[in-house]
């Protein structure tokens, strides 16, 4: 059957050194949100949030996120975005299907001069602020979470004074979760003055009672974080639960020097500590050679995805094209036997050839335990990891099991982009993000599931897919025969994987090749 491809968005390629399964592929087609065939381009604020691989998801120290979206329960998107150069956070709600602007909710002026970090909880929304300290007084200001009602209409805000804090947030991020009304906040902060008369960075965290708005944990102060454990210095901080655990993640680089899971009994109140990978370089040296992208958990792992150079070779002298990393740690095995598999999807380090030399650290969505969808972006630029300039070639898209296990090939697309919005798996089964593109915001959808069933949605004549050709050319012919032989043999070539199955039995294979040369040769044959 026939199916509609639009824009030519999907090429799969299976990437040199990845796992793949024997089985049949287990495709994903990434699809821009459709009006009359092209990608929207919103009607709304136009966001600041464009990430090139530089700052996506960080370079060596992570930021602080400032693009979220989230789904309300009547099926629409609200976007949450600090435009830093206004100093303003801008709340939108799009329609999710067509991407349209529904409705600007609010503009808010911030309290303080740092943004955080934004959470959407079951009952509240959060906004996370701080203030800079440079005078080290205890009595200021330096760090206030702000909950708004979901319908944006009232809010109530807590400021904490003091707390050991310089700087927050200062080389790192700001990750939040929710458990039974209480709301866990991970970040950092640079410390006041210690006897060495230094500022050091260490991570710091906080347990809020959503209700009364009332601090039962705050976690600053130097070797005493009891609840998240302390890391110094620590360079990104993550935390997700399962409802029965806290799961926090931190990217030290001297105590200790390792990527550090950590679980938290929420019952037994009983911390456990993992170092699932040692860092290369000397103690303290803040160059780690990682990235951390996406943490995510199945019925018995967590998942952590890196940007990483080879962990049993050197430091990379400061390249930013490293390999991109799958950490699998069984939840069970946490502060015990602590073994943390390692599933490596890319073969990029120390090749030469290649039309990228950066890439950027891969975000995880969990569409269910046993299904994950892992991206990351390819670009040109520097080889530098503080480099800022970069062009963005392709997204990658992999999926995978609960235990890291790679399903069918890897894909890969020019046509779509990412951004430091974490993609989120909505009720309709899709995934959605948005970034900035041209100066536009776009809206993205990734379907899971159905790679090729594009009914229902918008598309031109010229959107049709032909089955057989695999350049894009609008062919069937020769060149397209040998693609197929090159992808068959595992050769690092791009091609329209959608339109290499022509016999329709969901695989990429020999059968294909023939059934395409007999079309060639004008048999009465049927591509499909």
């Amino acid at each position: 059957m026939r199916t509609k491809r639009i824009s030519a968005l999907v090429c799969a390629l299976a990437i040199a050194g990845a796992a793949v399964l024997s089985a049949p592929s287990e495709r994903v087609n990434i699809v821009p949100v459709q009006a009359a065939g092209d990608i929207v381009e919103t009607t709304g604020t136009k966001p600041e949030n464009i990430i090139d691989t530089s700052t996506h998801i960080y370079d060596n120290q992570d930021k602080t996120v400032k693009g979220y979206m989230f789904e309300n329960d009547d099926g629409t998107i609200t976007r949450v975005e600090y435009v830093q150069s206004a100093k303003k956070i801008v709340v939108e709600i799009y329609d999710m299907d067509t991407g349209e602007l529904v409705k600007p909710v609010r503009e808010i002026a911030m309290t303080m001069s740092i943004f955080g970090g934004f959470y959407a909880g079951e009952n509240y929304n959060f906004i996370v602020e701080g203030e800079a300290n440079t005078e080290e007084d205890s009595n200021k200001g330096v760090f206030t979470v702000i909950r708004y009602t979901k319908d944006w209409s009232s809010w109530k805000s807590k400021t904490l004074n003091g707390i050991n804090t310089q700087t927050p947030f200062a080389a790192g991020s700001c990750d939040m979760t929710e458990n039974a009304g209480k709301l866990y906040i991970h970040t950092c902060h640079r410390m006041f003055k210690t006897s060495d008369n230094v500022n050091h960075q260490a991570n710091m965290s906080f347990v809020l009672d959503e209700e009364t708005m009332d601090f039962e944990g705050k976690y600053t102060a130097v070797s005493n974080n009891p609840v998240f454990g302390y890391v110094s210095h620590s360079f990104d901080q993550r935390a997700i639960t399962d409802g029965e655990k806290l799961y926090i993640y931190d990217h030290g680089d001297a105590y200790p020097r390792a990527l550090v899971l950590k679980s938290y009994d929420l019952t037994s109140k009983r911390l456990k500590t993992t170092n699932m990978i040692t860092v290369l370089g000397s103690f303290g040296d803040n160059y780690t050679s990682v990235t951390t992208g996406g943490i995510a958990d199945s019925a018995d792992n967590i998942i952590v995805g890196v940007k990483m150079a080879d962990p049993t070779g050197s430091i990379d002298g400061y390249q930013d094209l490293k390999d991109i990393y799958l950490l699998i740690t069984p939840k069970a095995s946490i502060g015990e036997s602590g073994v943390t598999k390692t599933v490596k999807l890319t073969d990029y380090a120390g090749k030469t050839g290649l039309d990228f030399n950066r890439n950027s650290a891969p975000q995880i969505v969990k569409i269910n335990d046993d299904k994950f969808i892992v991206m990351w972006k390819e670009s040109t630029g520097s080889l530098s990891w503080w480099s800022a300039t970069d062009t963005p070639v392709r997204t990658k898209i992999a999926v995978i099991d609960g235990s890291g296990n790679v399903k069918g090939d890897i894909i890969s697309t020019s046509e779509v982009t990412l951004s430091d919005c974490e993609p989120i798996l909505c009720s309709d089964g899709m995934v959605r993000w948005y970034a900035n593109v041209g100066n536009k915001m776009k809206m993205f959808i990734l379907d899971p599931d159905d790679p090729s069933d594009f009914s229902g949605r918008s598309g031109g004549e010229d959107d049709k897919r032909v089955p057989g050709d695999v350049d894009l050319d609008n062919e069937v012919d020769i060149d397209d025969v040998l693609l197929i032989q090159q992808h068959i043999a595992k050769w690092d070539v791009d091609i329209e994987l959608a339109n290499a199955d022509v016999n329709g039995d969901d695989s990429v294979d020999i059968d294909d090749v023939l059934l395409i040369q007999q079309y060639i040769a004008k048999w009465d044959v049927e591509l499909k």
